[in-house]
């Protein structure tokens, strides 16, 4: 526990400066995450909507991928119309600036050419994103949310010779460009519309925290520039987090056959049994946060349980001893009266059925970021034809990718042909997707569960 406190304080000394300022989403909102590669696997803002779904089952928000992979807040421009506007979203979380900073002119000794190409491209981020927020604000004027970028590791040690010296200082640039921006943004709009989300300072800082033990520790991930599930648990969490998101998904305490607290849960049929059961039926209004697997690990680090994943259940005055659990006549932990009476968290117990349910929710969750990433392909491929053809007009692509293509195995360009054949076709892709989002609308729904708690002889 001492290990975990240091680990949370020492992120706060350096620089842990989310901004708190906003609110959870609302009934009926559009939520749309316009960013880079980072943004376009889908990871950290599926995290965000897992949060959303299970927390807030009442609630329909919309929540739209329009991320490119290689994008920057130049280029994004030009895709602003059919990925941004014509949805017409009422939120606008944008993060740019990993292929803004100019990862190329940084190595270990710059030539004087290179530090002036280094600061050509932070004006021109930091002129790019006036221009891309001026255009939302004119057309939209939404709520925003500007994230800061998320980290270029160049302190990790590992073999693959990919290291940027001095890149991540740019992106810390960068950051501080967001923040300004969306300070002078606030003192025109409403208080609660202007929103920075900091991923940038308190990722870097975990990262020299764990890499003072372990050089080869990371939060990102062997290339540098894309976190794996730690680093997007991570991001969802400083986001939620400035939301105000709550920690709570149900907190109940029974005392004999009283029911102390029900908070967001209704507790029915409490009783004592002869043999001493104590048996209710509890109806959850909401399911425990999952949580990728793949993703524990930091858990032990930070402290997204407590912040976000406490379903609380208590029994106050039990005879000294050990309990069992059961719920839907299932096990799921043996506890002492005193760790009943202070309330455990089933918040991450596997065993229960809300546990299991919300699992299955967020397996669901990757089928459908999988079936939106196909639609984010063919936007990636359409982003990068507007440079040479209109991409709309298929024979022209085919033309195009068959004679004039600059270089055919390049990542855009190895797409051309599943473009050309999968495009039009499109609509069956949009049904996949909008099939899978009702059935987790469906599948979130929390369903009562009868709980009983027996002394162990």
């Amino acid at each position: 526990m001492k290990r975990f406190i240091f680990s949370f304080f020492a992120l706060l000394a350096f620089g842990f400066s989310t901004v708190v300022s906003a609110e959870v989403f609302r009934d009926g909102q559009t939520v749309c995450f316009y960013g880079d590669s980072i943004t376009h696997g889908g990871r950290f803002h599926y995290v965000i909507f897992d949060y959303y779904l299970t927390r807030y089952p009442e609630s329909v928000i919309s929540f739209i991928n329009a991320g490119v992979a290689g994008d920057n807040a130049g280029a994004a421009m030009t895709r602003i119309e059919e990925d941004v506007l014509v949805k017409k979203p009422d939120v606008v979380a944008l993060m740019f600036g990993m292929n803004d900073v100019g990862r190329g002119y940084y190595v270990e000794n710059p030539s004087e050419e290179l530090l002036k190409r280094q600061a050509g491209a932070i004006a021109g981020y930091e002129q790019n994103m006036k221009r891309l927020v001026g255009r939302l604000q004119e057309e939209l004027n939404p709520t925003f949310y500007f994230i800061t970028p998320s980290p270029f590791d160049e302190t990790g040690v590992n073999d693959r010779n990919n290291n940027q010296t001095g890149c991540n200082s740019g992106l810390g640039k960068c950051a501080e460009i967001v923040r300004t921006l969306a300070s002078s943004l606030s003192d025109e709009k409403a208080a609660g519309t202007v929103n920075v989300v900091d991923f940038h300072a308190p990722m870097t800082a975990l990262n020299a925290q764990k890499q003072a033990e372990d050089p080869r520790w990371t939060i990102v991930g062997p290339d540098r520039v894309h976190p794996g599930a730690q680093g997007h648990l991570m991001m969802a969490w400083l986001f939620l987090k400035a939301q105000g998101a709550s920690a709570v998904v149900s907190d109940i305490v029974l005392d004999g056959t009283l029911v102390v607290k029900a908070e967001n849960a209704d507790v029915s049929g409490l009783k004592i049994a002869e043999d001493g059961t104590i048996s209710c039926v509890v109806l959850e209004k909401a399911l425990p946060f999952p949580i990728d697997p793949e993703a524990n690990p930091v858990l032990e680090l930070l402290p997204i349980v407590k912040d976000l994943n406490q379903e609380l259940f208590a029994v106050k005055n039990l005879s000294p001893g050990n309990y069992e659990l059961f719920i839907d006549e299932t096990s799921v932990g043996t506890f002492t009266a005193d760790e009943l009476s202070a309330g455990v968290n089933l918040g991450m117990n596997e065993k229960t059925p809300q546990f299991q349910q919300a699992q299955e929710l967020r397996k669901l969750g990757v089928q459908r970021r999988d079936t939106e990433c196909v639609l984010r392909n063919y936007a990636a491929v359409r982003w990068y034809l507007r440079r040479y053809v209109n991409p709309d007009d298929l024979a022209r692509v085919k033309k195009f990718y068959d004679e004039e293509i600059p270089n055919r195995t390049g990542y855009f360009e190895s797409k051309v042909p599943g473009y050309l054949a999968q495009w039009e076709q499109r609509g069956d892709v949009e049904k996949k997707l909008a099939e899978e989002t009702s059935e987790m609308l469906k599948k979130r729904q929390p369903v009562p569960h009868r709980y009983e708690i027996k002394a162990v002889k």
